[in-house]
């Protein structure tokens, strides 16, 4: 391999002393760029080639080609250019040949070699690179918008790129990117002369009606509109898609958007949509101003749209199409807030009227009113009518509860809908009752007891959550005797709750006089339901032991584990055990 090594850096070996002779690096950075160059040859000649090895070569004799002109500019050395330059392009060439020749069939190496050739400024050194990369790739339709858009932003040949779109098309008559691309070339191509260009303009026209015969698909209709609509001259192509979207796709929530949006912005201004002889303009500078007065105008011309929209396609989709676009208005404040607020109201209560009200949008509503007492009645309708729209719901169910509760302090209500509630979410309740047991604990304290036997007869998902805290309110208000005896009646209910044993020991051992006896009880219990599968149980107990009990219980408690553990857990558990004892003073047995 040694010898490939040599041999590889043998070729610029004479342009190399020639860079040092004529002074354009010194010595020091002579040898480092050999060393590079050995480094690189070395990666590029292992057993199993890297694309990466190759493409990082490449970039590194582009990077030494731009230094050698960079200093030569900069020093003023024209001595040897023409030698030197020579000798790294043809080494670039080199390694170009070699490495398509094994990278050819993966299409990223083309794609990252393009890319790098164009960050290095040397693209017009490889002008062959897109048509090689289509003649082993043709049967990708990416393939062909790559190779046109090299030939447009890189070599310039607009022709080029021209004749590979409309060959791509050939292969690929369905590629949406291909008919973009074309489409857009043609634009831009009639537009950018300033004389009329009627024979361009009818190819653009020819290029849309060979889309429109090989895919039927609004999305794709619409990114057509909208390339349309950024070329001046474009007025009878922009008319030909909005008629064929109002024709084909009459029943799409998304054709409608876009009539009304190209309303709002001036594009069009019959405020009686898809009907027929819709006049068209070209750009917002070409619009007839007595056709429009004002910005208001302007919007309630769409909002007559949405609003013929809603009646027609009653859907979600629909109605959040209407809000978003009242949305993206509002965010400019300057011209008509009070007005666009009014709109969004109507459409949000218009919306919720027919059902079609999305989630988010009742959220939006909400934050409209509330932090204002005097809209109290309106927001609780709202909130009615999002939990009735939305009835499965955990959050808005909890904006609800926590508004009543402690916002409007509604008692009566609250409890009222804490009940539908929890009858419809079920075992998905537990946010609701934790806002119930906030507020008892807060006004009713005389019924918290009542409330934590109410939930421990709950569905586990529920009560199982609730046992460590009833727990703790028992030896908190009634004392570690009441606590004890309650606990032991928990503790053996199923489902069994571990929580429930590690609130129950944190209670014991927080007594001021513990009693190792019952201390001992929640961690025995542990270890006994939770044993099996749990090492931690075994350790907690272990570290009692250590800490408030009797270090001659350890030895029976670790040969418990190890024989209740499976064998993963186990050695999980010995090694948690040998990695406790070498740290603790008091387990020398």
């Amino acid at each position: 391999m040694a010898e490939f090594v040599e041999k590889g850096c043998e070729e610029m070996i004479p342009e190399l002393e020639q860079m040092k002779r004529i002074k354009l690096f010194d010595d020091n950075e002579i040898r480092k760029i050999i060393k590079n160059l050995k480094d690189h040859e070395y990666k590029i000649g292992r057993l199993i080639k890297s694309k990466d090895d190759f493409l990082s070569y490449f970039s590194y004799l582009m990077v030494v080609l731009n230094l050698v002109k960079q200093r030569r500019l900069k020093l003023g050395i024209k001595e040897k250019q023409a030698g030197i330059d020579y000798a790294i392009i043809k080494k670039i060439k080199q390694l170009y040949k070699r490495s398509r020749m094994r990278f050819q069939s993966d299409l990223s190496f083309w794609v990252d070699l393009m890319k790098l050739s164009k960050i290095e400024n040397f693209q017009h050194h490889l002008p062959g690179i897109a048509d090689r990369m289509l003649k082993v790739h043709q049967d990708k339709p990416r393939c062909w918008h790559i190779s046109a858009q090299w030939h447009i932003k890189e070599t310039r040949d607009i022709e080029r790129a021209r004749k590979q779109l409309l060959k791509g098309l050939h292969f690929h008559p369905k590629a949406q990117i291909l008919y973009k691309d074309l489409l857009e070339l043609e634009l831009y191509e009639a537009c950018s002369n300033e004389e009329d260009t009627p024979v361009e303009l009818k190819r653009a026209e020819l290029v849309y009606q060979q889309a429109r015969k090989h895919i039927k698909d609004i999305d794709f209709t619409i990114k057509l509109l909208d390339i349309a609509s950024r070329f001046k001259k474009t007025k009878n192509l922009q008319k030909i898609i909005m008629d064929d979207l109002v024709k084909n796709f009459s029943d799409e929530p998304k054709a409608w958007d876009k009539q009304a949006r190209r309303e709002f912005q001036g594009l069009n201004y019959n405020p009686c949509p898809f009907k027929d002889n819709v006049d068209y303009i070209d750009d917002i500078d070409d619009i007839d101003k007595s056709k429009k007065n004002n910005f208001r105008d302007y919007l309630n011309s769409a909002i007559e749209i949405y609003e013929s929209a809603t009646k027609l396609i009653p859907t979600k989709e629909m109605w959040s199409l209407y809000i978003n676009f009242l949305l993206e208005i509002g965010k400019d404040n300057s011209t008509l807030p009070n007005y666009k607020s009014k709109l969004l109201k109507n459409a949000l209560t218009n919306g919720h009227d027919q059902n079609n009200l999305e989630e988010k949008y009742y959220w939006l509503w909400i934050k409209v009113f509330e932090n204002n007492k005097k809209n109290s009645e309106k927001l609780i309708k709202i909130l009615s009518s999002a939990t009735e729209a939305h009835p499965e719901s955990v959050e808005l169910w909890k904006q609800k509860l926590n508004y009543l509760f402690f916002y409007f302090d509604q008692e009566d209500l609250a409890l009222s809908e804490f009940n539908k509630a929890k009858k419809i979410l079920k075992n998905k309740a537990f946010p609701l009752w934790k806002i119930k047991l906030l507020y008892i604990n807060e006004k009713h304290p005389e019924q918290l007891e009542e409330f934590y036997l109410t939930a421990l007869k709950e569905a586990p998902e529920i009560s199982l959550k609730f046992k460590p805290a009833y727990i703790k309110w028992v030896a908190t208000t009634k004392g570690i005797k009441k606590a004890r005896h309650i606990y032991k009646e928990l503790s053996i209910q199923p489902p069994f709750c571990l929580e429930l044993h590690n609130e129950m020991s944190n209670i014991e051992v927080n007594q001021p006089e513990i009693s190792q006896q019952n201390a001992r009880h929640p961690y025995e219990m542990a270890v006994i339901q939770f044993g099996k599968n749990n090492v931690d149980v075994w350790i907690n107990y272990i570290i009692f032991e250590m800490n408030q009990g009797y270090v001659i219980n350890i030895t029976n408690i670790y040969q418990r584990a190890v024989k209740t553990l499976s064998t993963v857990d186990s050695d999980n558990f010995i090694s948690r055990f040998t990695l406790l004892k070498a740290n603790s003073v008091h387990m020398d047995y």
